[in-house]
């Protein structure tokens, strides 16, 4: 069993994502973008987890991290991204098109601030909503089983 911590948009709250992880105790945190400098922080103080993360459209300064990561995780394929650069506040078509285009199971995005899920046929969305506010997903993988969850500090 993988526990997977999924935060985005913490905007410079770095005692919210430190209070998040260490509540949840994750295996691996994924960072969708806007706070990259928060998840590049908490890997310094956590180093025993594995890191995934993304730069978003506030993390303009950074040069050391990509819009977009393609990975898996015992299997699963993830596309992360920000969100910004596929109009995600608009219509979520186009980021579901790339998951599709790119064969990834879940894609994780951040952005709006709004937690969300989609299931759809072979792909699932996901945004955890913003860590800044307190908000943050998990994610459980076990034996090919998906579970995603919505929560709140």
């Amino acid at each position: 069993m993988k526990k997977i911590l999924v935060l985005s948009d913490s905007h410079s709250y770095f005692d919210k994502v430190l209070k998040i992880f260490e509540k949840e105790k994750p295996d691996i945190v994924i960072g969708a973008g806007d706070g990259i400098k928060d998840i590049d922080e908490l890997s310094y103080v956590y180093p025993e987890a594995k890191y995934y993360m993304v730069k978003g459209n506030c993390d303009f300064f950074n040069r050391s991290h990509s819009e977009e990561n393609l990975f898996e995780i015992d299997g699963t394929k993830f596309f992360l991204t920000h969100g910004h650069l596929y109009e995600v506040k608009r219509s979520l078509s186009s980021i579901k098109e790339i998951g599709k285009k790119l064969n990834a199971s879940v894609v994780v995005f951040g952005h709006t601030h709004k937690p969300y899920i989609e299931r759809e046929n072979d792909i699932i969305l996901f945004n955890p909503g913003a860590a800044a506010e307190g908000r943050y997903g998990m994610i459980i993988l076990e034996n090919g089983n998906i579970e995603l969850f919505h929560k709140q500090l």
